[in-house]
């Protein structure tokens, strides 16, 4: 697997993520905050995109050669994940061309980005509509993962550190979920590793749920399950210390469970399985500790994540109208009292 920041939020968080991440920075500050540490880092302007999307969008044209030739050359046929703020210009303004490279050299590719809080203002705001905008046509061949600030920015009290930690979790859990964190012990239905990367890079916006499903349906960030959705992954977490001998009774109770949900996702290629490994939380609202659900779906309905982006544009808009508008002056003296001021 390669990890690739792009931008500063992006290489914050690909740092974060691996110890080795591939990171591209457009500015010599965002560059010099690395320069010691990585190996993998690559200068790709000095000056920056100013924040502005078609600044950016000039970077990565005038830059296209050494990407596909020199700096994304050797990333064949890999599980890529992408991390990237979309509010500033360097990163978001490259996730189609860097996107397309890889597509083109055989990689799976998934697309984390950070949406900005409103009091961000322009252009961070225009840029995030500008970059979802930008990568629907090939929305298919990758998988995008939102995170919006707006949100955790008052889950957390504007602690920065505990957003980036929320966002580096969440993508460590869905893409470590049975490597990292499931354990070798008896599963009437297992999920492999392969399995679980067919619904992470299945393509289309992505969602991971840790909803209780035994009392609710899966809860998302923006989509919901219905029956456009293309991949959806149920699993059930049982405690490592349950014996092999109650199993059974595991399995009898995710069957039914497993149902309700699958009747939801009707067209969608449905995988379930029981995973292993330690419970900490279970987020059932009766207590129960013993197990706990795990959602993930790829391919959800663009609807409601279009409502999203349609609401971060109109305000956009408004304020790039705002912006834009020219006060008229008019002369506040007349040539009398201009006379009597020619002192």
């Amino acid at each position: 697997m390669t990890t690739l920041g792009i931008g500063n939020t992006g290489m914050l968080l690909a740092t974060k993520f691996a110890p080795a991440p591939v990171l591209l920075a457009t500015a010599d500050q965002d560059y010099n905050n690395y320069k010691n540490q990585y190996d993998n880092l690559w200068s790709i302007s000095t000056e920056g995109a100013i924040k502005r999307f078609k600044v950016g969008t000039s970077i990565w044209a005038n830059n296209i050669l050494r990407l596909e030739n020199e700096i994304l050359a050797d990333i064949i046929d890999e599980d890529v994940v992408l991390f990237s703020s979309l509010g500033g210009g360097s990163g978001s303004s490259s996730l189609y061309p860097v996107s397309r490279i890889l597509i083109n050299n055989e990689c799976r590719v998934l697309i984390v980005g950070v949406l900005p809080y409103k009091k961000e203002m322009n252009p961070p705001l225009a840029n995030a509509v500008q970059a979802i905008n930008n990568i629907m046509p090939i929305i298919n061949k990758v998988s995008v993962m939102l995170f919006d600030n707006e949100k955790l920015r008052k889950q957390f009290d504007d602690d920065w550190d505990l957003v980036d930690g929320y966002i580096i979790k969440r993508v460590d859990y869905l893409m470590n979920l049975v490597s990292k964190y499931s354990i070798d012990a008896y599963s009437p239905l297992t999920i492999d590793e392969s399995e679980l990367k067919s619904v992470i890079f299945g393509g289309g916006f992505l969602d991971f749920s840790e909803t209780f499903l035994e009392e609710k349906v899966p809860k998302f960030e923006y989509g919901s399950l219905n029956k456009k959705t293309k991949n959806c992954l149920v699993a059930m977490f049982v405690d490592k210390k349950e014996k092999e001998e109650n199993m059974a009774e595991y399995h009898k109770i995710f069957t039914k469970t497993a149902d309700k949900i699958s009747t939801k996702v009707p067209n969608s290629r449905f995988i379930p399985g029981i995973i292993r490994g330690k419970i900490n939380h279970s987020n059932s609202e009766q207590g129960i500790s013993d197990r706990a659900y795990i959602t993930i779906a790829s391919g959800l309905s663009i609807e409601n994540y279009l409502k999203k982006i349609e609401k971060i544009r109109d305000l956009a808009v408004k304020k790039a109208i705002a912006h834009m508008e020219i006060d008229k002056g008019s002369k506040f003296i007349d040539s009398k009292e201009n006379r009597i001021l020619d002192i």
